[in-house]
């Protein structure tokens, strides 16, 4: 058995799945809507909208097609723009780093490579095309891309990916490790103990957009409303049904005030060899749409079935 952007961002713990060696599994989790007219990303996992141009790149020894194949879309933007070559001296700088990927597998080092795209970023700006490094960690492999953004035509667009912009905020499961981009704040709802948790200690992030959007009222409600209604009525754990209907009555509270909810939600079967047992890991994601315009939880309880087996 093998799972952050926002971007979320989703790492995994064990050994990355490499994309040339996608099994075929699909998993929709984290499927952004809007932007039908966009282009797809991370084998449908992800849609950018039109305006960004992406070139996908392979996991395993994956700069020599860096080198040697551009997308057609990157090729037309970049033409258009007269950026076609900048972008050849930042692949050949990337492709000359060795640095840039590991000496055994050659899978890329994200520090590395954004190190070298640093370097390019405001040649690529001065014509108006903003270039990011995005990473997307699924149960069924890990995805890296590079996005180039027409300003011009993605005016408002924010990519939820961007390894460059992490917010810190880490939610651990048994498999995976989970990371969130800035303008996104999170609170987890602890499997053991989670009520009384709750009440204890706002999370400076939480605390923070609470305050910029005078929230805390809103939110001292959400939180006596959740601990009294959110549980199940047998072994009082988190009910993901009554979750999701308390955040439907805040919703709008916050949206008023530029904040969208979400609560989310990552079920784990967890195998001891002879059998195994279900681990539930739940969370409340509260999302500025000043900082996050486009944002979309990768496991919203709402549309996603996040149950790994």
């Amino acid at each position: 058995m093998t799972i952050t952007d926002g971007v979320v961002l989703d790492t995994k713990i064990e050994d990355e799945v490499y994309v040339d060696e996608y099994d075929g599994t699909v998993d929709d989790a984290g499927a952004q809507p809007g932007f039908s007219d966009g282009e797809e990303v991370a084998n449908g996992k992800h849609v950018v909208p039109k305006g960004v141009a992406v070139e996908e790149l392979k996991n395993y020894r994956g700069h020599n097609a860096l080198k040697n194949t551009t997308p057609e879309g990157v090729v037309e933007m970049l033409q258009s723009k007269g950026l076609m070559g900048v972008y050849d001296k930042f692949v050949q700088h990337v492709y000359d780093e060795k640095t840039t990927r590991s000496t055994f597998t050659g899978k890329w080092k994200d520090g590395e490579f954004a190190s070298i795209l640093d370097c390019f970023r405001d040649d690529f700006a001065d014509k108006g095309v903003k270039v990011v490094l995005c990473k997307r960690s699924s149960a069924s492999g890990s995805y890296r891309w590079l996005e180039f953004i027409d300003v011009e035509v993605a005016v408002d667009y924010v990519p939820q990916y961007d390894v460059s912009n992490r917010s810190g905020q880490v939610i651990k499961t048994v498999y995976r490790r989970l990371q969130f981009p800035d303008g996104v704040a999170v609170e987890e709802l602890k499997e053991w103990g989670g009520r009384k948790k709750l009440k204890e200690r706002i999370p400076i992030r939480v605390e923070k957009m609470l305050e910029k959007y005078d929230l805390r009222k809103e939110y001292d409600h959400m939180v006596d409303h959740v601990i009294e209604a959110g549980v199940s009525s047998v072994f009082k754990s988190w009910s993901i049904s009554k979750l999701k209907e308390l955040m439907k009555v805040y919703q709008p509270m916050f949206a008023e005030k530029g904040v969208e909810i979400f609560v989310s939600r990552k079920d784990e079967w967890v195998s001891t060899g002879q059998g195994g047992y279900m681990r539930y890991f739940r969370w409340i994601e509260f999302v500025d749409r000043e900082l996050q315009p486009n944002y979309t939880p990768q496991r919203d309880a709402e549309t996603k079935d996040c149950t790994v087996m």
